[in-house]
C-alpha cells in the first residue's frame, strides 16, 4: 500500500512519497497532485514522478496538458502562475490517458492532448 503525506505543519504541503510516487521532486502543486493521485490509483500505473515547479505559466488559470513520452504519460499542470511536469509510468498508455482526461473533465479542468515528447513553453 501507499503512504500519502500532506503536512502544512512541516511546510511540505502537497508532498507525496511512497509507494508509486518516486523521483526527486515530491512536491506537487495542487492541481498537479490531484492529477497524480487519480494515476496512483490506476492499476496499471507503476510509478509517479513530478518535476521541478515553475513560476512562468501562462493562460487559464487551470489546465491539464496530456502527452505521450517513452514508457508512460507526460502530463504539464498549469495553475495559476505555476506549471509542473508529472512523468507516469504506465503498462497501458491509453487507458491512464483516458482515465487522468475524464478526471479533469469531471473537475471542470480544460484539457489538451499533446504530440509525443512534446513539451509545452
Amino acid at each position: 500500500m501507499f503512504r500519502l503525506e500532506v503536512s502544512m505543519s512541516n511546510g511540505r504541503k502537497g508532498h507525496r512519497e511512497g509507494g508509486k510516487f518516486g523521483g526527486d521532486h515530491t512536491t506537487f502543486i495542487d492541481l498537479a497532485g490531484e492529477m497524480a493521485d487519480v494515476a496512483e490509483r490506476l492499476p496499471e500505473v507503476t510509478k509517479i514522478s513530478g518535476g521541478f515547479i515553475s513560476g512562468k505559466s501562462t493562460g487559464p488559470s487551470r489546465r491539464v496538458k496530456i502527452g505521450n513520452y517513452a514508457g508512460g504519460v507526460l502530463l504539464t499542470v498549469k495553475q495559476g502562475h505555476r506549471a509542473q511536469e508529472v512523468r507516469i509510468i504506465t503498462r497501458d498508455v491509453q487507458a491512464t490517458k483516458l482515465a487522468i482526461a475524464r478526471a479533469a473533465r469531471n473537475m471542470d479542468v480544460p484539457i489538451c492532448f499533446g504530440k509525443n515528447g512534446e513539451k509545452e513553453d
